[in-house]
Parts: structure tokens; C-alpha cells; sequence
């Protein structure tokens, strides 16, 4: 069982990821990564990766995707 300082803890450290994150939106930081900066705190380096990779194949699709439109414009 959970003792009351580590459910504290876990509160106060998503406080503070939810600040960070407010801060990167606010200020306009979201254009320079894929994530918040609370995505790399949450994850391990390997993860981070992986679904980096995932979601760069996902754009590329997408802009795949929306090459044949372009050439019939």
C-alpha cells in the first residue's frame, strides 16, 4: 500500500509536468518537438524513439498521401 508522502509526491510531479507543459504551449515552444517536454519525462529514451519513428511514418503517409492532389492542381 501506498503511503500518503508518495501519493503527494506523484500529485506535486504532475503538477509540475502540467506546468512545463502549459509553459511550452503558452510561449510558443511546440513548434520545436514532436512532444511536451512531460512526453520525455514520462518515457524512456528507447520509447521516445520508437514512437518518434511511428509518428514521423504516420506524417510521411500523409504528405504521401497528398502528392497525387497537388499534381492534378
Amino acid at each position: 500500500m501506498r503511503t500518503v508522502k508518495e501519493i503527494v509526491d506523484t500529485i506535486r510531479f504532475k503538477i509540475k509536468l502540467d506546468r512545463m507543459d502549459r509553459a511550452y504551449y503558452m510561449f510558443g515552444w511546440s513548434c520545436f518537438g514532436l512532444f511536451p517536454p512531460s512526453f520525455y519525462y514520462t518515457h524512456t529514451p528507447e520509447e521516445v524513439e520508437e514512437i518518434t519513428n511511428r509518428e514521423l511514418e504516420k506524417i510521411k503517409q500523409m504528405l504521401d498521401e497528398m502528392k497525387p492532389t497537388e499534381q492534378n492542381n
